[in-house]
């Protein structure tokens, strides 16, 4: 029933995952599936928790989820493109504002020119036939009680609904016009928010249409209805579209299309299907990396401002960011707000900016309010630190080593009595005054004196390419409930709004002197998600994921950690100078928690700076019974082939095993974004398979001898499989081993000391007995025949050697009836033990299984886990190893020499018969043919891992015609880096 429940909520997908042999069979399908960047689990750039964070102070890890340098973005109509159809918006004159001085004769913006940056045309980038249906959307409402309140003073306002600024049209007390602000998003890129109402209607008078509407909820909808401008696009090509030019006449959009007919966009409600994807945060000419990081600080992406000063030894002079008198108005967006200072008084003689991201810098400006030209900065130093050495200093402050940035490189020479221009601008890379620059933090240092009157009224920054330590660590995931949950804490007060689980706190809120139950931090939270609530392992399957990448300089490198206890990691309280103890000493609130019990994560939250050691100094829960608590956590896996795991956006099969053991109930993924300079990889979803397991207690797997004496020779080892059942597991009656090639082969089948018969196939078509070897393997090898055979009886079992084309190996399969827990009572210490002959072809080669039931298509393979399957084998692992090999490839034989491609089907193919060793990846090999002359007569190639090879010559020459009959030389080569000898030569005839 548990079964049934998770699949009708979940939604299982049952997909063929193809095994080749000679034709492609099926493999057990999938049993459900989770998404993240989905409604399931959309992405979310609120930490989880800002205190679980494994990271430095310049480089966040959140342990429980939590973005870094990332941004969601919005397909907005649902084409699978981002932002390819934005409005246009140019910056003609470079002053960093967009269209801000209307066509009047006026100097409106009074910056000294006048009509300086008309209204941009627009254009149908996509040719889809309508025009800025895609803008850019990233983060969501500002979500942080603690930052909303300090944004209730001017200049920072922000309405907490669209129906509240829809009631103030005029902005009052807001820096962003008409329409006060709304939510999170510049659409538009003019440093406004959701100023411009979905009416058909330039609201704003920026020459702009409905171009920065509220952004979809959280989650992204299904589908929405949305004002866009559609034109009748039939009989012009897409490229004929992209070129046409539209203009605002005041009611719509006309252009002249190239049949120089008049073309009009009019306002029409269209229903699209948006979706939101993940990718590391892209600078253009048009994003002012302060003010980014400003709006990133707001929407709750990091905890600290990343303008003040304090944070970085600056000397900040206490003022609140949100205050007028802070920071805030230097990266504001305004020009006409201004922090002004008097000689080196301006909060400690600079200003600071701490991107959270190491970004491609293009151009730093400094201006004073137009009106004020003279204060001017005139005498300074900006320094900067990014990713070079001398940029980090590691130091141990209270027993804690820490790596901080030391801003004290200077990324422009000292700038000395510099009154003109009043704009400071300096710009670096292709074609700047100063050379190329990777930045995260600048600082502004004024060096002028007592004297001197200066202000900053804007400090912008801009650059290009995507952000280049981009990383996302998803919520704990709990799939071993009916329905998968993640780990997410939302406000009580307003249920769609996250909030970190740090601001639930344990308090007295009766007062009557004493912590109850229901006024502990656990409680409230696990309200909304229960630590203890019930739920089975699992085991896992396929993992893949939908994205796209641009340039080629990009990729991803998604990492996987699984778990059989919800946390990650042991908390625990600082005694002493580097004495930790993982037990609660006094209360931390009256009497909670209890002295002498273990330390839980809400007592960790709730410790003082103090007594709170940082993450990275607690102790991971691995699976170990040092730590005296069950269950644990695998470390991060490595990094997962981006280009294996893609598909398309409606694959549900695809993708590769997740590197998991089974039997666990919790996942968790890790996204590092690795990024070009105009490259990067931008994700629409990752999903995953997992199942019930058909054991649920798992499979403990052991070989001997765990040495082999030779690369390349026939051995025959113990495998051994001990299964631990419970009377309501299904059971299994398959058994696939992992082997190195494909001329492995069971030999016997023991089941609790008594040996099975292997039952074989029917003699194929055209062979008997007296063709020997061709015969016996024809029979062995076919799993199309194992799939279909059918084993009822006890004490009987099947077996055949197939190549499995997912996961690139030979496997070894075993099909026996339905072994269940009748079978392998507790107590009674019954296994299976498998003897295999199989050569190995490598140092270590790992002889992984998996079970499965057959009967159940619903099912995934469950591995088994190294362990003491028999107490008569010593080595409790499923590895073998083997000494140093001289060589990388052995010829096994040649034959048949001589041959006669005459076309009777008598030894018209000759073949090499290769053993390769100690590759771990593909390598080409090739077989070069020569006359005895020494012309090249045909070159042979292939590629192949470890293992043993076939390569077969018709005996026809490069031109496809027969070769004359004589002896030839061949060449056998393998490019390779293994070591050893890599190539042999011989002799072949060719005879009619």
């Amino acid at each position: 029933m548990r079964r049934l429940a998770r699949r009708l909520r979940v939604g299982a997908r049952l997909a063929g995952l193809a095994i080749l042999v000679a034709t492609a069979i099926p493999e057990p399908a999938v049993g459900d599936t989770w998404r993240l960047g989905d409604r399931d689990q959309p992405w979310n750039l609120f930490p989880v928790s800002f205190r679980l964070d494994a990271g430095e102070v310049f480089r966040s890890e959140h342990i429980w989820g939590g973005p870094r340098a990332v941004e969601i973005v919005v397909d907005d109509d649902g084409d699978g493109r981002i932002d390819e159809d934005p409005v246009e918006v140019v910056d003609d004159d470079g002053d960093g504002l967009f269209n801000e001085d209307p066509v009047d004769g006026i100097d409106s913006d009074r910056d000294g020119r006048v009509d300086e940056d008309g209204v941009d045309p627009q254009f149908d980038n996509d040719g889809d036939g309508l025009l800025n249906e895609d803008g850019l959307r990233t983060g969501g409402v500002v979500y942080n009680p603690v930052l909303r309140r300090e944004m209730e003073a001017p200049p920072f306002e922000r309405y907490p609904t669209a129906q509240a600024a829809a009631g103030d049209p005029e902005g009052h007390g807001t820096a962003w016009g008409d329409g006060g602000g709304y939510g999170w998003g510049d659409d538009d890129r003019d440093v406004n928010f959701n100023e411009d109402d979905l009416d058909g209607r330039d609201n704003d008078g920026d020459g702009l249409v409905d171009e920065d509407p509220p952004g979809p909820g959280i989650p992204v909808p299904g589908s929405w209805e949305k004002i866009v401008f559609a034109y009748e696009a039939e009989g012009y090509s897409p490229a004929e579209r992209r070129a046409i030019a539209f203009s605002w006449d005041g009611s719509a959009y006309v252009a002249v299309g190239p049949d120089r007919a008049k073309i009009i966009a009019s306002a029409e409600s269209r229903r699209l299907s948006p979706s939101d994807w993940l990718r590391p945060i892209r600078l253009d000419a048009t994003r002012n990396a302060t003010v980014l990081a400003v709006d990133r600080y707001y929407s709750g992406e990091f905890a600290n401002d990343p303008t003040n000063s304090a944070n970085w030894n600056a000397g900040l002079g206490g003022s609140s960011h949100a205050d007028v008198s802070g920071h805030g108005v230097v990266a504001d967006g305004d020009i006409f707000t201004a922090r002004t200072a008097v000689g080196r008084a301006f909060w400690g003689g600079g200003y600071h900016v701490n991107f959270n991201a190491l970004f491609h810098l293009d151009l730093i400006r400094l201006r004073p309010r137009p009106d004020f030209p003279e204060r001017t900065p005139t005498t300074f130093d900006i320094w900067y630190a990014g990713d070079l050495a001398s940029h980090f200093r590691t130091s141990s402050i209270g027993g804690t080593v820490m790596t901080q940035m030391d801003v004290r490189d200077p990324i422009v020479p000292r700038q000395t009595d510099q009154l003109r221009p009043s704009t400071k601008e300096y710009r670096f890379g292709g074609g700047g005054e100063f050379g190329a620059v990777r930045a995260r933090v600048l600082q502004f240092e004024s060096w002028m004196t007592s004297q001197e009157s200066w202000e900053l009224a804007e400090f912008q920054t801009f650059g290009h390419g995507y952000a280049l330590d981009a990383a996302y660590v998803s919520e704990v995931i709990d799939v071993g409930s009916v329905t998968p949950r993640f780990r997410r804490y939302f406000d009580p007060e307003e249920a769609g709004r996250t909030i970190a689980a740090e601001t639930i706190q344990t308090f007295d809120a009766n007062k009557n002197g004493s912590i109850e139950v229901g006024e502990q931090a656990r409680t409230v939270l696990a309200e909304q998600f229960d630590p203890d609530a019930p739920g089975d392992p699992v085991t896992w399957g396929r993992v893949r994921w939908h994205g796209q990448v641009e340039g080629d300089d990009a990729t991803l490198q998604v990492r996987v950690r699984s778990g059989s206890t919800l946390e990650t990691r042991i908390y625990q309280r600082r005694v002493g100078q580097g004495v930790l103890s993982p037990f609660v000493a006094t209360s931390i609130v009256e009497d909670w928690p209890e002295p002498g019990s273990r330390f839980d994560v809400t007592a960790y939250l709730q410790l003082s700076q103090l007594q709170r050691p940082p993450v990275r100094e607690l102790p991971l829960n691995l699976e170990t019974d040092g730590d005296g608590i069950a269950g644990g956590w695998t470390p991060w896996s490595p990094p997962i082939d981006f280009a294996a795991g893609l598909v398309e956006s409606d694959a549900s099969s695809g993708g590769v095993m997740l590197p998991l053991p089974p039997l666990h109930r919790y996942i968790q993924f890790r996204f590092d974004f690795i990024s070009g300079e105009n490259s990067g990889v931008t994700l629409d979803f990752l999903e995953f398979d997992f199942a019930e397991p058909a054991v649920s207690r798992g499979v403990f797997a052991e070989i001997f001898p765990a040495t082999a004496a030779e690369l390349g020779r026939p051995e025959t080892f113990r495998y051994v499989l001990k299964p631990d059942l419970s009377a309501s597991d299904a059971g299994f009656d398959r058994i696939d081993i992992a082997v190195p090639s494909a001329q492995a082969d069971v030999d016997s089948l023991l089941v609790d000391d008594l040996r099975w018969e292997r039952v074989l196939p029917l003699p194929p078509s055209g062979l008997s007995e007296a063709d020997g070897d061709a015969w016996v393997r024809e029979r062995l090898s076919s799993v199309i025949w194992l799939d279909t055979t059918a084993i009822a009886q006890a004490g009987r079992f099947a077996a055949a050697t197939y190549f499995d084309s997912a996961s690139g190996n030979h496997k070894l399969g075993i099909k026996t009836r339905t072994l269940t827990a009748d079978d392998f009572p507790r107590g009674q210490d019954r296994a299976i033990e498998v003897a295999l002959t199989a050569s190995v072809f490598r140092l270590l080669t790992s002889f992984d299984s998996w079970i499965w039931n057959q009967a159940d298509p619903g099912e995934l393979l469950q591995p088994t886990s190294p362990g003491n399957a028999s107490d008569q084998l010593p080595s409790d692992a499923v590895r073998v190893t083997v000494g140093a090999a001289s060589q990388s490839l052995t010829i096994r034989k040649v034959f048949p020499n001589p041959f006669t491609p005459n076309g009777d089907g008598v030894n018209d193919v000759i073949t090499w018969t290769v053993d390769l060793f100690m590759l771990t990846e593909d390598a080409d090999v090739t077989v070069a043919i020569y006359d005895l002359g020494g012309r090249d007569v045909r070159r042979l190639e292939a590629s192949a891992v470890a293992g043993q090879l076939d390569v077969s010559w018709d005996g026809r020459d490069a031109a496809g015609e027969i070769a004359v009959p004589g002896v030839y030389v061949y060449q056998l080569e393998v490019d390779s880096d293994a070591g050893g000898d890599n190539e042999i030569f011989g002799t072949v005839a060719l005879a009619y």
